[in-house]
């Protein structure tokens, strides 16, 4: 399959890869440089539109409800009364960790579902990068949809036997989740990676020529102006969270 994950022809918007992997960085940036909540909900639900615009509007929307559940319950945290304040504090601390690098995630989340492979590799081309530098790039963002696969075979495969993967089960039986989880989850991921690599070799993609594609890499209007707004509000979300640090009133 050429797509990492699903079709990405049902789009409104077309967007290069170059600039998801901006959208990545500036994620990451936002994340490691702002303190700001509005800006980083505003970042979110700019980032959970342009999901939907490319094709993806089912899972945008729960993208956007988990964010702004995990938002509802940082603040409800922040002002409950009466709970034990060391299990507010950590409540509130995880929440606070998973609000913060949702855009990250997010990013992240666009570049797997929207990107096809043959694109990425051409785009990345484009940029006059390494061939040893795309295919690392390129075999991790395949991994991942295909270790999804095996984790949904082992989850069927536990579930024919009666085994249940819940949360509360985990943590009564750490050891059992350690035989039917991890050790599964390991020999799947290395014969996964020795299967990619043989296919990257196959492919002849460890040659350092240049090579042709059918895929039109092109940064268009469309990328110009979101890489324009992703710079303004991360800009505008680093000010605002210093204000707020600075003990500032806006």
């Amino acid at each position: 399959m050429d797509l990492v994950f699903n079709d990405t022809d049902k789009g409104i918007i077309k967007i290069d890869p170059r600039t998801k992997f901006f959208m990545f960085l500036a994620s990451g940036c936002l994340t490691l440089s702002s303190f700001s909540d509005l800006g980083t909900i505003v970042f979110t639900a700019f980032l959970c539109v342009i999901l939907g615009l490319c094709g993806k509007p089912v899972l945008a929307l729960k993208a956007a409800g988990v964010f702004f559940l995990t938002v509802f319950f940082r603040f409800t945290m922040d002002a409950s009364l009466g709970a034990p304040k060391v299990i507010v504090g950590i409540l509130s601390m995880l929440s606070t960790a998973v609000m913060f690098s949702f855009p990250m995630i997010l990013s992240l989340i666009i570049i797997v579902k929207t990107t096809k492979i043959s694109h990425f590799i051409s785009a990345f081309q484009a940029m006059k990068l390494p061939i040893k530098v795309i295919v690392p790039f390129a075999v991790f963002f395949r991994f991942l949809p295909t270790v999804s696969d095996e984790w949904t075979g082992i989850r069927k495969a536990m579930a024919f036997r009666g085994i249940s993967l819940s949360p509360a089960e985990v943590i009564k039986h750490p050891w059992r989740t350690i035989e039917y989880i991890l050790i599964p989850m390991l020999f799947a991921s290395i014969n996964v990676m020795d299967e990619l690599a043989a296919a990257t070799m196959a492919r002849g993609m460890d040659v350092d020529i240049k090579r042709s594609s059918y895929e039109e890499v092109k940064l268009k209007a469309i990328d110009y102006i979101l890489m324009v707004l992703l710079i303004a509000m991360v800009a505008v979300s680093i000010i605002l969270g210093n204000m707020v640090k600075g003990g500032s009133t806006i």
